[in-house]
């Protein structure tokens, strides 16, 4: 309620003074022609209706605090009209009293019907314009509290899913993994340590950077590596990952971003030697992303998990960037396209 125009101290003080004189020189210019008004202004007069003004704006204001405290209509129609009623009618109420006062007491005479009809005229005018102006604020107001409302359980949604994204556990390849292992075991010990410690390095970078917001993209494409390494054991090296990215120490993405998208597309594609997968990593300098090219080659069924898992990533990247995550299939190859992200960038966004 304080933040409402109508209680701020600059308009309380300047409100009165201000419609006092217009409201004085409408008397004068319907009682008189503009030729005479030098002749019978008098200080006095203007004096009393800036009075008047502040009686009229601050009983309105009043009877709008009390309504609002002791009476809370949701519906803004309802409240429109009873605001505006109570306040003109109690307004105008103490404008009639204190007019009638002003002429016994201090000019010597009863004031005429017409002229308190002029004024009571003019005064419901200022006080309708009055609650014009504090409900067009309110409404103002809470349309802005609306779009906030709307942003703010949007930023929720995204922090949950961005949160969801970076605890997340792939267990299909946890599983293959150590059914892989079960395998290698019984005929090389020393490669089934070297899956072993791709594995690890997975699990440990993912534990390691949980509560990380970011990474660089050399850590990313390093831990991707762990990850290429065991599904080339599965797919008897027919998967290829190509960068030709510079300098990745200075971009940044979400843990486990390009693991996870990595992971999207190898188990929707169908993959053997004859038809190897080839990822090429680059950045697209005239749009600003990062992109991850590969032919498309797409099994009959999708597997729904990793893209689950890819669908929470192109969410949580509204965390951090106004350019959306994108895929872009054209023809036989699709475009995934990582926004950039540098940290240069966030600071300045922020400051």
């Amino acid at each position: 309620m304080n933040r409402i125009f109508i209680n701020h101290p600059l308009f309380r003080i300047c409100s009165g003074p201000l419609a006092g004189l217009m409201i004085y020189l409408l008397i004068l210019l319907i009682n008189n022609i503009v030729e005479d008004i030098d002749k019978i202004y008098n200080h006095s007069e203007l004096y009393a209706c800036i009075g008047l003004s502040y009686l009229s704006f601050e009983s309105m204001r009043l009877v709008i605090r009390l309504l609002d405290r002791f009476s809370a209509e949701d519906n803004f129609q309802k409240k429109l009209i009873t605001r505006a009623v109570a306040t003109i009618g109690i307004s105008l109420v103490l404008v009639a009293a204190a007019i009638s006062a002003y002429f016994k007491w201090v000019e010597g005479f009863s004031i005429g019907s017409s002229e308190l009809n002029l004024f009571l005229f003019l005064f419901g005018a200022a006080g309708i314009l009055y609650n014009i102006l504090y409900f067009s604020h309110l409404y103002l107001q809470r349309e802005n509290k609306s779009i906030v409302d709307q942003e703010n359980q949007l930023r929720e949604k995204i922090e949950a899913d961005f949160s969801t994204f970076r605890n997340d556990i792939n267990p299909d390849l946890l599983y293959e993994s150590l059914e892989n292992l079960i395998l290698t075991l019984h005929h090389d010990t020393d490669l089934a340590e070297e899956q072993i410690d791709s594995l690890a390095g997975i699990y440990r970078y993912s534990l390691i950077n949980r509560q990380q917001e970011l990474v660089t993209l050399e850590d990313e494409i390093s831990a991707a590596g762990n990850l290429l390494y065991l599904l080339n054991f599965k797919y008897e090296d027919s998967i290829q990952f190509l960068s030709t990215v510079q300098d990745p120490d200075s971009i940044h993405l979400i843990p486990g971003s390009l693991m996870v998208t990595i992971d999207s597309i190898v188990r929707n594609t169908l993959i053997s030697k004859k038809t190897p997968l080839i990822m090429r990593f680059y950045i697209d300098d005239d749009s600003d992303y990062l992109v991850l090219e590969h032919t498309i080659n797409n099994r009959l069924v999708r597997h729904s998990a990793s893209l689950n898992s890819f669908d929470q990533l192109q969410r949580s990247y509204l965390f951090f960037s106004e350019n959306p995550f994108v895929q872009v299939k054209a023809g036989h190859e699709n475009f995934i396209k990582f926004p950039l992200v540098r940290i240069q960038q966030i600071q300045e966004e922020i400051k």
